[in-house]
């Protein structure tokens, strides 16, 4: 079985040539000019020196550059690493000293970052816009390197729960079972189908939904970033017949006015993460799209992949009269092909049936590691093949997966994870805080919200004073929405700051805590 991106995307070119492989704004590029686009990029990245396993960092929004250099490496056997668009100076330099990378691309849209930030001297920095592939000479034979499926083919970092990204190893197996769940798990997706693809490189969400498409033959919609009205829009006009959404971008799509009169007929499928879906969302979105939904549970470090809970799952809970109150659009489904799962209680040993633990998962899906962090590594991904999710769950009778709380205190926000740890490090530099915890808070409209809860040195320090000095400490995402101020906050016997019950009396009204 082919598995790797190079024989893969050699056939597409050879085989339908003319068949278009994604479209951007108004260009459309066909199997055989993608595949010799990112022919040249990888001849280009051969003429700097590099050769397979090095890697390169790259920092820009969707564009067929993007599209382009990332595919070029990864036939040259170079790993791309895409970097998160809301990086700070801090968060980029760990990641180019970390991963070791000594040529970093960025766009036009970044150069104000890139100014700002001290590059090593051994990091050569080129400007998209700038680069012209095709310079490195017309012969583009024997640029391409073979690939096993277990080779690292990207790196994508994630927030890491003591401050730092933690680089995740995707490997090319890893990558074949993001298209195997669209191909085995969702309906209508296929080399006839047309994928909207609205999610940053840098992510599982964007990354794996563009090689997803191109696995199966398909035609990419590509958008430069997530813009509700952008998407309705490429929805309508490039015919979309599935997409990959997050329950936040339901919302938002929901608030535009006049979307009841644009024609979604085109649209067969919507695949939906990162949390589960209200019954009043779900209800509204459907009448709007009028096609099939199914919800996907994954990490990066599982490739996006896990669980799901699938179309006619949701065609059960629509017609079943009490979509609001319905219990299962809760669940997280059940285990995706070749996948397997446990529930482990806090002695080590496998829960029962409707007790909570923590959440396991095994299979091709779960990925190397993590990049030059071999201890993180070890403790994360078990040397049996199992990977610790952190994510706290319980299975019911009929083998649903239900999660009710994370173990590492992640906060999701718009879709974003981001880490308490993280803001924690730089709030507690201020002088006007004895104390601080960061937890997030149910909010209507980002799903959670960042809260700062702290036992104040100043006690009339206000929410826009902490506000205005966190700009440019932390990226813009992650500074607090909210301020509640306290006497003092729970700690355990070691020390650690005891955020669950700190979070229990905003989640008070909340089935779970988390959400979508």
């Amino acid at each position: 079985m082919i598995t790797t991106l190079r024989p893969m995307l050699a056939y597409r070119a050879q085989s339908h040539p003319a068949r278009v492989a994604y479209v951007f704004e108004q260009q459309a590029y066909s199997y055989h000019e993608y595949y010799q686009n990112a022919l040249s990029c990888a001849a280009y990245l051969r003429s700097l020196g590099l050769r397979k396993g090095d890697r390169i960092g790259i920092l820009d929004l969707n564009n067929p550059g993007v599209i382009h250099l990332v595919t070029g490496a990864m036939l040259a056997g170079i790993i791309p690493v895409s970097i998160n668009w809301r990086a700070m100076p801090q968060e980029l330099l760990f990641i180019l000293d970390n991963a070791g990378i000594k040529h970093f691309f960025y766009g036009a849209a970044f150069s104000k970052l890139i100014g700002f930030t001290p590059f090593p001297a051994d990091v050569q920095k080129h400007e998209m816009e700038s680069l012209q592939p095709t310079a490195a000479g017309s012969d583009v034979d024997d640029v391409e390197e073979d690939a096993m499926e277990q080779d690292v083919c990207a790196i994508l970092y994630t927030s890491g729960t003591t401050g730092n990204p933690k680089g995740v190893m995707l490997t090319y197996a890893n990558l074949f079972c993001c298209f195997q769940l669209c191909a085995y798990d969702t309906p209508s997706f296929g080399p006839d189908a047309r994928n909207l693809v609205c999610g940053p490189m840098y992510s599982i969400f964007g990354f794996g939904a563009f090689y997803a498409g191109i696995y199966a033959g398909a035609t990419n919609v590509l958008v430069r970033m997530f813009d509700a009205a952008a998407v309705c829009q490429s929805i309508v006009h490039q015919k979309v017949t599935n997409a990959v959404l997050v329950p936040v971008m339901f919302r938002l799509i929901l608030a535009i006015e006049g979307t009841d009169k644009m024609d979604f007929s085109s649209l067969r499928h919507v695949q939906y993460g990162g949390s589960p879906v209200s019954g009043d969302v779900l209800l509204k979105i459907s009448k709007l799209f009028h096609c099939r939904f199914t919800q996907v549970y994954g990490l990066t470090e599982t490739a996006g992949v896990a669980t799901a809970l699938r179309f006619d799952d949701h065609e059960n809970i629509l017609a079943s009269g009490d979509v609001v109150h319905n219990r299962l659009l809760m669940s997280a489904g059940k285990p995706s092909l070749g996948i397997e799962i446990k529930i482990v209680d806090d002695a080590g040993a496998t829960a029962g049936t409707n007790i909570p633990g923590e959440v396991f998962l095994k299979g091709d899906n779960i990925t190397k590691g993590y990049w030059n962090m071999q201890e993180l590594t070890d403790k994360t991904f078990y040397a049996d093949g199992w990977f610790s999710t952190g994510d706290i769950g319980y299975l019911d009778e009929a083998g649903y997966l239900f999660l009710v709380d994370r173990k590492n205190d992640m906060i999701v926000s718009k879709g974003v994870n981001i880490y308490p740890a993280e803001i924690e490090k730089i709030l507690q530099q201020h002088t006007a805080f004895k104390d601080v915890a960061v937890i997030g808070i149910p909010d209507e409209k980002a799903g959670e919200a960042i809260c700062a809860v702290v036992i104040p040195a100043v006690a009339d320090i206000t929410l826009q004073e902490l506000q205005q000095w966190c700009i440019g400490k932390i990226a813009d995402h992650k500074i607090p929405k909210r301020l509640d101020k306290v006497e003092d906050l729970p700690r355990n016997a070691t020390g650690k700051v005891l955020r669950r019950l700190i979070r229990e009396p905003y989640w008070k009204q909340e089935e779970r805590m988390i959400k979508g």
